[in-house]
């Protein structure tokens, strides 16, 4: 059965990829974003998606755009280490208060069902590896802080009304359109021109990487599965993990300059967008559940995700100046 789906954060990395998987399999979908953010990207739209202006700190284009909907992928949200810890009162503002937005308007117009995109960033330092949903949440930031907000108000929601949701917390996704404050994209866009990758710390902090159009497919599985139902599922690649080092010399390499750069450490973290206090070491991710329940995997390699991403070449050198609502 096709349905109605509105993306919020639509035109961010993992919206834009949802929006065009689900008009592929021809279901409606309205991407809702600001204004500024659907400029950037308004050409890697997918022809058939409509496209909502607005904030989800404001109800009323909220209402708007989810008229008749009835499933809500909510993907919405203040991102980036240095943003979210340089202003905390406006990260737990967009992501807190915007989603107890998204979740009021999903009541008022009777949504079936609330997909939440929540993060890795919730387990914090994990005791061990690889991690399931079953382990201590115990993040580290306000970020992390926010999405676990942003994950009881999908359970206080579900329990009063009648609203279905999914949890899904990603694990390190990347590709075209991210911002260069990540670091997949960061390498890349450093590689491209010639510079070094610089690495935080001393290389060998451990994670891995899903590009995203795994990411998206696992998304849109979760929302169109009842069995998916009230359930906490991680999304990430957690077959294949790589060191930071590991990382930036396989960037070096697949953009033809091994042999002309090595990467760069900043050991101490002075000077960058992370301090030894925040900073996860080993982290990645058992997707057991999640391949289990939505008859999923993912499917590309990491290899193949980097040179997808230089090929396309749309990487976002900083956010601007307006606080982007993607994931």
């Amino acid at each position: 059965m096709k349905k109605k789906f509105i993306v919020t954060g639509g035109a961010g990395l993992i919206g834009l990829e949802v929006c065009r998987q689900l008009s592929e399999l021809g279901h409606e979908v309205r991407l809702f974003d600001v204004g500024e953010q659907i400029k950037r990207v308004e050409q890697a739209i997918a022809e058939n998606v409509l496209t909502y202006y607005g904030s989800i700190l404001d109800p009323s284009s909220l209402r708007m755009a989810m008229s008749d909907c009835q499933v809500v992928i909510h993907l919405a949200a203040m991102l980036g280490v240095r943003r979210t810890e340089a202003d905390k009162l406006r990260c737990i503002e967009v992501n807190i208060e915007g989603t107890k937005n998204v979740l009021d308007c999903a009541v008022q117009h009777r949504v079936d069902k609330v997909v939440f995109a929540s993060s890795s960033e919730v387990y914090g330092e994990p005791q061990n590896n690889p991690i399931t949903e079953e382990f201590i949440t115990q993040g580290k930031t306000v970020y992390a802080v926010t999405k676990l907000a942003g994950e009881e108000f999908c359970r206080a929601y579900a329990q009063k009304y009648s609203l279905e949701y999914t949890i899904l917390r990603y694990f390190n996704t990347y590709g075209p359109y991210q911002t260069a404050q990540f670091v997949i994209t960061k390498f890349i866009s450093n590689v491209l021109k010639g510079i070094p990758p610089l690495i935080n710390g001393d290389g060998k902090q451990v994670r891995s990487y899903t590009y995203v159009s795994d990411t998206a497919r696992a998304t849109i599985l979760a929302a169109l599965n009842d069995a998916a139902n009230k359930k906490v599922l991680n999304v990430g690649n957690g077959k294949f993990q790589i060191s930071l080092k590991g990382l930036a010399e396989k960037i070096i390499e697949l953009g033809g300059m091994k042999g002309k750069l090595e990467p760069e450490y900043s050991h101490g973290f002075e000077n960058t967008d992370r301090n030894l206090d925040r900073e996860i070491f080993i982290r990645f991710c058992d997707s057991r559940k999640a391949e289990r329940m939505l008859d999923w995997k993912p499917e590309v390699r990491l290899e193949e995700g980097i040179q997808r991403t230089m090929k396309t070449g749309v990487i976002f050198e900083r956010y601007e100046n307006f606080y982007d609502e993607q994931n």
